[in-house]
């Protein structure tokens, strides 16, 4: 099986994204049960080896580029519903709503819902969930015009000169501009081993229910449909269960540990997706295996990585994000919206909906904006074959 460097540089692209994304917030939320250092590592090690191993293992088994991810929706929630919430009780939480997902993938129910989800509505919504991402890089051009600026001739230079590795020179110099520039001290930067921590879970009703049940929620909606139209929208179809399963009991076994909640990744996965990785969509699933491996390289250098993160600009992030998901935002585009028949319509509501960031119910715009355009699409279908009859 070879591996090309194309599809490292996505991997090690696709992880940097996602630690850089949401790091801070993890940070934040063991700080929010007054956890220790510690426990900080503890649970980055094992996110780390969670979405390494299960990210290895579903790639290969299903020779597509699923790469899995923590919940970010589901963390940002923790950081609010924990406050007040013994580490025990916390970790009750995880393994309640772990177990919640494995039972949606043994029972199948996934696999007969997401049928109903045509590509259409599926491709407008990632593209209201990317949206906001490439966005961030004109701010970040005003905020460092010398830093961001710089990325992105780099990464229209060599999109031309040397697409498959794009990922890579882009790479590179969001790591060694700032620290040419003094924005970055990397001898600052310290290395530690990782802590294991093991907490027995404690389980109470009333967290189960107001916390446990939402975090199931958000991760289903958030992550793992978005995870599972992405994987559709790009023309891999493994079935959904298998998958739900998979991420449900890995997060059930590294709970006490601190893997909150493990799911499909959506927008880390799609820059392993995109043309730039491999011409052939049936080798890019190594782009996600290569991901698995750097998880597992972050997972047992978690204490190197989160000072890394901590300490790089925010425009070189931002811009590395967003440079990263162009192509797959052009992608997904392009299939909501060059469609011509007479529903049409309904891709553009999933759109609008989506990239709105509306939040209801503690649920975010993503789901509303799934519900807005199935109903604008099949209440379209079913006009026309009124009309027609």
């Amino acid at each position: 099986m070879a591996i090309s460097f194309s599809h490292i540089s996505a991997g090690a692209t696709a992880v940097f994204v996602g630690y850089s994304s949401a790091v801070v917030l993890i940070l934040e939320a063991v700080k929010t049960l007054n956890g220790s250092p510690e426990l900080q590592s503890s649970w980055l090690l094992a996110l780390g080896l969670g979405m390494g191993l299960s990210s290895l293992f579903l790639s290969f088994k299903y020779k597509a580029p699923i790469l899995t991810a923590w919940s970010t929706p589901g963390i940002a929630l923790l950081i609010v519903a924990l406050n007040g919430v013994s580490i025990p009780q916390a970790v009750g939480i995880f393994v309640f709503s772990s177990a919640l997902i494995v039972l949606s993938g043994l029972s199948g129910v996934s696999d007969r819902i997401i049928r109903y989800i045509p590509i259409p509505i599926a491709a407008a919504i990632l593209a209201g969930i990317l949206i906001k991402f490439v966005l961030a890089v004109v701010p970040a051009l005003n905020q460092e015009p010398l830093i961001a600026g710089i990325l992105v001739v780099i990464y229209f230079v060599f999109r031309h000169l040397t697409p498959r590795l794009v990922f890579f020179w882009v790479l590179l110099a969001a790591i060694a501009l700032p620290a040419l520039l003094k924005d970055l001290e990397l001898s600052q930067l310290s290395v530690s081993a990782p802590h294991w921590v093991w907490i027995w879970p404690e389980f109470n009703l009333t967290l189960l229910i107001g916390v446990g049940i939402p975090l199931y929620v958000v991760t289903m909606v958030s992550q793992n449909l978005p995870g599972i139209m992405m994987l559709r929208s790009n023309g891999y179809a493994p079935r959904f269960s298998p998958l739900l399963t998979t991420t449900g009991l890995t997060g059930l076994i590294l709970a006490p540990l601190g893997a909150f909640a493990l799911n499909l990744a959506a927008i880390t996965a799609s820059i392993c997706q995109s043309t730039d990785v491999d011409p052939d969509p049936s080798q890019r699933y190594k782009a996600a295996m290569a991901g698995g491996v750097f998880y597992l390289i972050a997972g047992l250098a978690s204490s190197l990585i989160v000072g890394l993160f901590l300490m790089l600009p925010a425009a070189a992030t931002a811009t590395l994000a967003g440079l990263a998901l162009l192509p797959v935002l052009t992608a997904n585009l392009f299939k909501a919206f060059s469609s011509d028949q007479q529903g049409a319509v309904a891709p553009v509501l999933a759109f609008i909906v989506t990239s709105s960031g509306v939040d209801l119910l503690g649920i975010n715009s993503s789901f509303w904006g799934l519900l807005v355009g199935l109903i604008a699409f099949y209440l379209a279908r079913r006009f026309d074959r009124v009309k027609s009859s």
